[in-house]
């Protein structure tokens, strides 16, 4: 369910991208570059200062890393959400969203749009498990066939037509612009759950390397985990 609901929400955010009227929330890759100035090491550098200030924050409170007890896994993604408002961070999802506008932003065409949009999803573990993906390169396809060239975004008509191509596809597959924020909320809990998980294997690791090192006969519980031991 984790993997539907992120690709989902991915889904909607890459529809958007490609409707003629849509407006994007964040340009902060789409501006041409100067000689001197590397846009890429530019947003890693940024990425990693954020990171290591969120780290910095969840070190100074315990919790649990039960990511299969779900009052765990909601009470952590909480504490996400407010170390993120306060440190001015994107959401996981407001991420995807950022990359996959500009990546839009950047691209000649909509047949472009689509493999950036999919390379994107697919880096960031984002399963298209009900074939989305294929269904909108083939309506695309067709579309292309019948304007007899390549579609782009200053082509009024072709843009009305694909925007007919991507409600029907919504349709097909169930999914409404309205259902966006409930999809988010699970996808950012599956985020939250999937970070638990992770810190969970991190320290077990390191408890198990340690007991075989000292030949230490002990039994460790997740409850008895302090997360700041291990970060």
């Amino acid at each position: 369910m984790a993997a539907l609901t992120r690709r989902s929400a991915a889904f909607l955010r890459s529809v958007r991208a490609m409707k003629p009227e849509r407006s994007a929330t964040c340009r902060f890759l789409s501006a041409a570059p100067k000689a001197d100035d590397d846009i890429v090491k530019k947003v890693f550098i940024r990425q990693q200062k954020n990171f290591r200030t969120y780290l910095e924050e969840i070190s100074k409170s315990k919790f649990d890393m039960d990511h299969n007890n779900e009052n765990h896994v909601k009470a952590y993604q909480e504490m996400q959400a407010r170390i993120r408002e306060n440190l001015g961070h994107p959401s996981f999802t407001q991420k995807i969203a950022d990359l996959l506008d500009a990546a839009a932003d950047d691209a000649p065409d909509v047949r472009t749009i689509l493999m950036n949009s999919r390379t994107l999803r697919n880096e960031a573990g984002i399963e298209d498990d009900m074939g989305a993906d294929d269904m909108m390169l083939q309506a695309l396809n067709r579309l292309e066939k019948s304007i007899g060239k390549p579609l782009t975004r200053d082509d009024a008509n072709g843009m009305s037509q694909w925007k007919k191509e991507i409600d029907q596809i919504n349709a097909k597959l169930k999914i409404k612009d309205e259902d966006l924020e409930k999809l988010e909320e699970e996808a950012e809990y599956a985020a939250a759950k999937a970070q638990l998980e992770e810190f969970r294997n991190v320290a077990f690791d390191k408890i198990d390397s340690i007991k075989r090192r000292d030949n230490l006969k002990v039994d460790v519980t997740i409850g008895d985990i302090d997360h700041r031991n291990y970060l």
